[in-house]
């Protein structure tokens, strides 16, 4: 798999159907601009977010972070079925809770992310980089649990987890270059105040998940 490939691929789709892919992300923008504006509130009302009732905007452990992650999550899948000339470009706004749609997507995204969290925690405590190594082995996992749930046929959350780390099995260094390649898009976003996020972040997830839609493919 090209990166450039990748990402030329991922970025015609963008360019083709911009306006269903803001509706589907526009959530996302939201809640991305809500939380800058209310730690950038929160720094400025207590000198640091923490320990202040801000934090709830800072933490992971949050119900809203929650929200968040599984929003994207949901709208990563979108970019899968776009990517496979599975998706219908309408209804932009309502796809982008798809992760609500279906208990098993919801329940899955919940239980893996939790293994997901265990796992490399563990790996962790040994060094920071088998950790990291190990969350990247594990980046797959959730797609590969929404596929077999789409097929009718769902794997155990374990099982996706386990198949993930295989499926990156000689393919984790690409992963973590290609990641790598968006920063300075991401620096882009920093200096335009978070305005670039409405083109980085559809290009970024088409991207990454075009790297799983690929690895399948190859697999």
């Amino acid at each position: 798999m090209n990166h450039s490939e990748l990402k030329k691929s991922a970025k015609n789709l963008l360019i083709n159907h911009y306006g269903f892919f803001f509706m589907t992300f526009l959530v996302y923008f939201v809640l991305y601009f809500l939380g800058a504006v209310t730690d950038a509130v929160g720094r400025i009302r207590y000198g640091s977010i923490i320990d202040s009732p801000w934090t709830v905007w800072d933490s992971s452990n949050t119900i809203f972070s929650l929200l968040y992650s599984l929003i994207l999550v949901g709208i990563e899948f979108i970019c899968i079925d776009s990517l496979r000339n599975k998706n219908t470009y309408d209804h932009g706004f309502s796809k982008g809770f798809t992760i609500f749609s279906k208990a098993k997507y919801f329940w899955g995204t919940v239980f893996i992310a939790i293994l997901q969290f265990i796992w490399v925690v563990f790996w962790s405590l040994l060094l920071i980089i088998p950790g990291i190594i190990k969350g990247i082995a594990y980046s797959q996992a959730i797609y590969i649990y929404r596929d077999s749930v789409d097929q009718g046929d769902p794997i155990k959350y374990r099982d996706a987890v386990t198949r993930s780390r295989q499926l990156m099995d000689g393919n984790k260094w690409k992963y973590f270059w290609l990641s790598l390649s968006f920063i300075g898009w991401f620096i882009l976003v920093g200096i335009t105040a978070g305005l670039a996020i409405f083109w980085v972040a559809p290009y970024y997830h088409l991207t990454m998940t075009n790297f799983y839609v690929e690895l399948k493919k190859a697999a």
